[in-house]
């Protein structure tokens, strides 16, 4: 083959050759260099270096206390304080150099627990696809975990009114409120779940409340037995229904009074005033409220009507102060005394012979068969001094008696006693007369008489 042949040939040669037209071109020469040289440290790290460290961040915290004795037991996890975790991981390189976040889980090693509280438990990695490698450090190494018991109570709803305010003159009647819904059901960690004594609604009124009103809210607070508020926040994993409040507020009109009492028995030329001056009540006002405006005009509470002749010297007694039916007692009292201040007054007994009978029927002829009477006269000393029995009346008022048809019939009598000359004196105690009835010859003839005949 000549020269020329061969020259041709070989230029032939070249010209069909990838490689060699490849390294025709400078840039191609560098890039396939850098593959040859990368190929080249692969082939020689795997020889040479046939594990390899990695670190991978953001591996997921699971806390599971499903088949543990604390499951058993009743315990259940209420918070911890890792999420995710970062791992540095050895193994072949070839198996771990692939390995990312969502190849591994991070799990809380679970001891024997039997008390509520929070654990402070170890962390361990594993991978989800069976890959095998060696932990070289976690971060962070341990978790906080909360544990305890789940429970759940049934709490009464209260109403808290500290932003309602009634108009003047009226209050809120607190002990008739209601709430609607009135109860809740609280579930959560027992530890947090059995501090929790009370659960009440706030409610507020955008004005003063002069009339029995229905105001709504959410607002559900929770407090200990000493009232102190029970902050509840995201991480507290208490359960409750959320949901809207009625509440009833009813409206009681108050009214300040004085407080008073009756004299019964009052002879007409007694000077109550007297008497009056002299006793002395231990409260002198009291306040009621009702569901109503009722109490407007009423300027007096009534203790007890109290017989003249239940008033002595040494006189004293407690009155309960009894609101009537449908109100309420708001005063801090509820006895009040009532008590004769006995300076410059008198006591001293009389004997009286004179009884007389006024208003007798027709039908019958009435003698006084008591002979006398022993009279306690209590009043102003001096006057007592001077008194003069025969200045006292004993009168038998028949004008209410009802006389049957026997001929002869014996009762007693209340008889009514006065001191007309003397207007600060009265009889105290209490007396009977025994008067006698015998049936009249004729409706015309009444005869009154005072005598000791027994027959």
């Amino acid at each position: 083959m000549s020269d020329t042949q061969k020259k041709f040939s070989l230029e032939h040669l070249k010209s069909f050759h990838p490689i060699s037209t490849m390294f025709e071109n400078r840039m191609a020469t560098i890039i396939f260099s850098v593959v040859i040289a990368v190929i080249l440290w692969f082939v020689i790290s795997i020889t040479i270096y046939p594990t390899t460290p990695v670190t991978i961040n953001h591996v997921p915290l699971v806390v599971d206390l499903t088949g543990t004795a604390a499951a058993a037991d009743g315990y259940s996890m209420i918070s911890c304080d890792v999420e995710e975790v970062s791992v540095k991981i050895e193994g072949n390189r070839s198996q771990v150099g692939t390995l990312s976040q969502e190849n591994l889980v991070a799990y809380a090693v679970i001891p024997n627990i039997t008390t509520a509280g929070t654990k402070n438990l170890s962390i361990t990695v594993k991978s989800t696809d069976g890959t095998e490698f060696t932990v070289k450090s976690i971060s962070p190494s341990s978790v906080n975990v909360k544990v305890d018991k789940i429970k759940t109570v049934t709490l009464d709803v209260k109403a808290d009114l500290t932003n309602v305010e009634s108009a003047k003159g009226s209050i809120i009647n607190e002990d008739a409120v209601v709430v609607t819904p009135a109860t809740v059901d609280v579930t959560g960690p027992a530890q947090l779940v059995s501090q929790i004594k009370n659960a009440s609604v706030a409610v507020e009124a955008s004005a003063e409340i002069g009339a029995t009103a229905k105001l709504v809210s959410e607002k559900l607070t929770f407090c200990d037995a000493n009232g102190t508020t029970i902050l509840i926040d995201e991480n507290s994993n208490l359960q409750y229904d959320l949901t809207q409040y009625t509440v009833d507020i009813p409206i009681q009109y108050t009214k300040e009074m004085d407080i008073t009492y009756q004299l019964r028995g009052v002879p007409s030329t007694f000077n109550e005033k007297f008497l009056r001056d002299r006793l002395t009540l231990s409260a002198s006002k009291i306040t009621l409220a009702a569901p109503d405006q009722s109490l407007t005009h009423t300027e007096e509470f009534t203790l007890d009507t109290i017989p003249l002749t239940n008033i002595t010297l040494d006189f004293s007694k407690n009155y309960t102060l009894e609101a009537p039916e449908g109100y309420e007692n708001l005063s801090s009292i509820n006895t009040v005394n009532l008590a004769l201040d006995s300076e410059g007054l008198a006591q001293k007994d009389f004997v009286v012979s004179e009884i007389n009978i006024i208003n007798a029927p027709s039908s019958h002829v009435y003698t006084v068969v008591t002979e006398q009477l022993i009279v306690t006269i209590v009043g102003n000393a001096e006057s007592i001094e001077e008194l003069d029995p025969k200045l006292i009346s004993v009168t038998v008022d028949l004008l209410s008696v009802q006389q049957g048809d026997d001929d002869s019939a014996s009762f007693s009598c209340v008889p009514a006693i006065s001191i007309d000359q003397y207007d600060d004196v009265w009889a105290s105690g209490d007396y009977k007369v025994i008067v006698k009835a015998t049936k009249a010859a004729s409706a015309k003839g009444i005869v009154h008489e005072s005598s000791g005949d027994d027959e």
